[in-house]
């Protein structure tokens, strides 16, 4: 974002998970909205930034404040199953994005592509006090993409676990690209974020779109 001189303003975090990339950019300076549809995250990115505003919903379907930056990483945009409709209501979603930014405002995301889980098929995470296990299984043929996802909270009360099993759809780099276009911005693909580069050899990417 500094790359694009906006080194202060809001910015909204669509798909933000327990709050990592939220403190990250609160600590930095910007005003943060966050949200994401699981009420788990929500509740531990608000342990993790009590000063930042989070709100639990679906981003298909809540207004985009007016911003200067939209970010949505950790795939959030393949969370969705059928092709035809996944497209459909994925042009709709960059269309609001589109419209919620500032002039040369900035929509940053990563995705995953086919090829996916040739680089990880199960991933740990540990940190303070919750724990989390995804396990991936990947359909070449329909380019959908299995995953298992074990959380574990401690807390003063016990330890709190849950499962939860989600279906993404992967994506080809030019669709989205082309969709990109259709609305308006002026994408560029990348494989990672500033001096952050991806952690996958293959079966995953980014892109940086302007307004």
């Amino acid at each position: 974002m500094r790359e694009k001189n906006i080194y202060s303003g809001h910015i909204v975090d669509l798909g933000c998970g327990s709050g990592i990339l939220a403190k990250n950019m609160a600590d930095n300076g910007y005003t943060i909205t966050g949200v994401d549809l699981s009420q788990d995250m929500i509740t531990l990115a608000k342990r993790k930034v009590p000063n930042v505003h989070f709100v639990t919903s679906s981003f298909y379907s809540i207004d985009i404040p007016p911003c200067k930056v939209v970010t949505a990483t950790g795939e959030c945009f393949n969370y969705i199953f059928e092709d035809s409709y996944a497209m459909s209501i994925i042009k709709d979603l960059f269309g609001r994005i589109y419209n919620s930014l500032t002039t040369r405002g900035l929509f940053i995301f990563d995705f995953a592509m086919p090829g996916r889980v040739l680089s990880s098929k199960k991933n740990n995470w540990k940190q303070n006090n919750w724990e989390m296990e995804v396990e991936h299984h990947e359909d070449e043929h329909s380019k959908a993409l299995t995953r298992k996802i074990k959380l574990k909270v401690h807390t003063q009360n016990g330890v709190k676990e849950g499962q939860e099993i989600h279906q993404l759809q992967l994506f080809e780099k030019d669709e989205l690209k082309s969709i990109l276009i259709e609305v308006g911005f002026i994408p560029k693909f990348v494989n990672g974020f500033g001096s952050f580069i991806f952690p996958f050899e293959y079966g995953y990417g980014g892109f940086v779109a302007e307004k």
